[in-house]
């Protein structure tokens, strides 16, 4: 009788794989995100409010609703908000972060291929919010 009367291991296994995915690789992504960022991260400051996203460049450069960015480098976003609670949320990177007003958060990311993205708003904002979104996309290096 040396064997335990206890669940075979893959059930642990199994219960522990979902409660990573209930708690959301979210959670895990946002600390991940945060510790390390690349120290050549390009700062992107971005502003949510009723109805559009702002994004400033660290030269000044201001886009609205679009962001352009070059593949192959680290952005770090540092998100607020103008107003009311949004949540910036670039699906295709998983990137996720809530946008509140008197608080910056920060999230990064390195776009790997050329492209467009959806940026939208998670967080039901208000009646227009549904068109809260902005396009993120992602260029050729230019040198």
């Amino acid at each position: 009788m040396g064997h335990h009367s206890n669940w075979p291991e893959w059930v642990y296994i199994g219960v522990v794989i979902a409660l990573l995915c209930w708690v959301g690789a979210e959670a895990w992504n946002v600390e991940r995100l945060i510790e390390h960022v690349p120290e050549d991260a390009k700062i992107i400051k971005v502003t949510g409010q009723q109805w559009f996203w702002t994004f400033e460049h660290e030269d000044g450069t201001k886009e609205i609703g679009e962001l352009h960015v070059e593949k192959g480098k680290a952005y770090k976003f540092e998100i607020t908000s103008k107003d009311v609670n949004h949540s910036f949320n670039i699906h295709d990177y998983v990137v996720l972060m809530d946008a509140v007003p008197g608080r910056v958060n920060t999230v990064w990311f390195a776009p790997m291929e050329a492209g467009e993205h959806d940026i939208q708003c998670k967080e039901f904002c208000g009646l227009i919010h549904y068109n809260m979104r902005g396009k993120l996309i992602v260029e050729e290096p230019s040198s």
